[in-house]
């Protein structure tokens, strides 16, 4: 397995997301594109968009 490594200093602020033992940190814009409907939700893998929605639940009911 190969992943594309990428410098995110120009892509602040960003979401860490903690998915099958490796960590994924995404931008806040991307994110809130596919919100918007501007890039489609695929962009963003299953187990990532499962682990913002648990975290997204934890954080309001908490």
């Amino acid at each position: 397995m190969t992943a594309e490594i990428h410098d995110i200093a120009d892509h602040r602020p960003h979401l860490t997301v903690t998915v099958d033992g490796g960590v994924h940190v995404i931008p806040c814009d991307l994110v809130r594109s596919v919100i918007a409907g501007d890039k489609p939700s695929a962009i963003l893998s299953e187990p990532v968009l499962r682990r913002i929605i648990e975290e997204w639940l934890h954080g309001v009911t908490a």
